[in-house]
């Protein structure tokens, strides 16, 4: 089933197959009092970001992409969190005719390319071999390979479209709780990602997206003491009209939660954050070690992200084997503010 159906109509719900092709140019886009604008209206209501990574008990690597009519631009990190410091960390944009950000509407099939300079980072979605990769390379020798597979039999991505203010709409497509295969290196030497234990995320985000958003979001994505692969998504502020992506993974198998309040100190975002679901399935505690921010206001452009990495401990309720003891699980807890 495709997200936008042949009339135009977007589809709202979950998704249990691949969607192939967001296709915004596709998507009827009215204004809020009902009248059909054009065809280059929807290219301006267009948004998008990638976010794709890998954690283990020690570090936390992280990539975004992120696209608008007035945003072309980049992050990508690697935090050690035994030494609370960034062994990487790096803020690009698209700048001249020579820089480059080409998207794929398909979040399980094709490559998005970025390149800023001497930078050049891809995220690529290989259908038939049901994997995804990222690959990345800066001018100081930095290398980054990762990849993971994230297609059913084994797997399930929490795929979900809902709706966005009065004619927007947001596709969500996440990934949590897989194995991370492929290395780091650079100046600070060589990690191996299977040696390190790390388990991979990825998130892609497209539709009519408000343009002044707001909001919080927890990840993890581990193996528990038990050898069982764990990963968690869970967010508010986006996603909640009539569905929600809030869910947890075990060993592959997609388990929905209901509503989920993340609480935090805004005045300190090193303090703990509580993070529970309305049904009880999801009891946490986020223990932040550092973070990564982008604050600023450029006037019509204007961010206070704040991502934390740390540590998550409680209690998962799954209704197939009761609870499950969350423990040092690595992760990240995030708040932000875009205006885009």
């Amino acid at each position: 089933m495709s997200v936008i159906d042949e009339t135009g109509r977007v589809v709202r719900g979950f998704f249990d197959q691949p969607v192939g092709p967001i296709e915004h140019m596709k998507a009827r886009l009215k204004s809020p009092l009902g009248e059909l604008l054009p065809l280059e209206a929807r290219d301006q209501a267009f948004r998008h970001f990638q976010f794709m990574g890998a954690v283990s008990s020690r570090y936390a690597l992280g990539c975004a992409l992120s696209y608008s009519p007035l945003i072309k631009g980049a992050f990508l990190y690697l935090y050690d969190m035994s030494a609370r410091e960034f062994i990487l960390e790096t803020r690009l944009s698209v700048r001249n005719d020579a820089d480059r950000y080409d998207l794929s509407h398909d979040p399980d099939d094709g490559t998005s390319l970025f390149v800023a300079g001497d930078a050049r980072i891809e995220m690529t979605a290989d259908k038939a071999h049901g994997t995804k990769t990222l690959r990345a390379t800066l001018a100081d020798g930095v290398s980054i390979d990762l990849k993971f597979a994230d297609a059913a039999p084994d797997f399930s991505p929490m795929r979900v479209c809902t709706q966005t203010g009065a004619t927007g709409w947001t596709y969500a497509q996440k990934v949590a709780g897989v194995p991370a295969i492929g290395t780091i290196s650079g100046p600070f030497g060589s990690l191996n990602l299977v040696e390190m234990g790390a388990c991979a995320h990825h998130d892609y985000t497209s539709g009519f997206l408000r343009p002044e958003t707001y909001w919080n979001w927890a990840c993890f994505s581990a193996r528990d003491e038990a050898g069982r692969l764990l990963g968690l998504n869970v967010s508010n502020g986006v996603n909640e009209s009539g569905f929600t992506e809030n869910c947890f993974w075990v060993d592959g198998r997609l388990v929905k939660t209901d509503l989920v309040l993340i609480q935090f100190d805004d005045e300190d975002l090193d303090k703990p954050w509580l993070i529970k679901s309305g049904d009880g399935a999801v009891d946490l505690t986020f223990t932040p070690v550092g973070g990564y921010h982008a604050v600023g206001d450029a006037g019509i452009v204007a961010s206070n992200f704040h991502q934390m990495f740390g540590h998550f401990d409680g209690v998962l309720q799954d209704s197939t084997l009761g609870r499950l003891p969350i423990k040092g699980l690595g992760g990240f807890a995030e708040t932000q503010y875009l205006r885009w």
